[in-house]
């Protein structure tokens, strides 16, 4: 990535929460963070959930629903994307989840209620953020796997898998190769 397709970020740490902060200069300014939330599974690893979305500065916290639509996806993207490296680099050990929003049980519900695609079967917007991920993953798979190691949320399994590209997860975890 160049220097020039990404924003620059400011770090933020409290409370086993990580922000990089950085501003959108799309149609609008609009200051967003990308924040890595700390929480231990039930076998008391610590794993990091990566969240993404426009920043509070009340609850200094994000709201990872709305779509901003700002006109610089593509940058505001790859800035998400660039803050992976240096987390694990002031983090080493501890693995990154992806999941996204749209992938809640919610979700479909109350994008129904809202959405004017009047989706008949399956709801077109529900995991629409991880699709996005995982897409740029299959597609730079094999670079991406000479630093990290991939597993994929299986839906059906109910568990995490090896990731194999072009196999549909409903959340990935990263973790960064020693």
């Amino acid at each position: 990535m160049k220097d020039s397709d990404i924003y620059e970020t400011s770090l933020s740490i409290e409370n086993a929460i990580v922000q990089y902060l950085f501003e959108s200069n799309g149609e609008k300014k609009l200051i967003k963070a990308v924040q890595y939330s700390g929480f231990e599974m039930k076998n008391g690893q610590t794993i990091y959930n990566l969240g993404f979305g426009d920043y509070d500065f009340e609850t200094k916290n994000i709201r990872d629903t709305e779509n901003s639509n700002n006109g610089d996806m593509r940058t505001v993207f790859n800035t998400v994307l660039n803050t992976v490296p240096k987390f694990f680099e002031d983090n080493p050990g501890f693995p990154i989840y992806i999941q996204g929003s749209d992938g809640t049980d919610s979700f479909e519900e109350e994008c129904r209620n809202l959405c004017a695609k009047n989706c008949s079967d399956v709801c077109r917007n529900k995991n629409r953020r991880i699709r996005a991920y995982t897409y740029f993953l299959n597609k730079n798979f094999i670079e991406l796997t000479k630093e990290y190691i991939f597993f994929g949320l299986d839906e059906e399994k109910r568990g995490f898998v090896q990731y194999v590209p072009e196999n549909k997860y409903i959340g990935v975890l990263v973790y960064k190769k020693k």
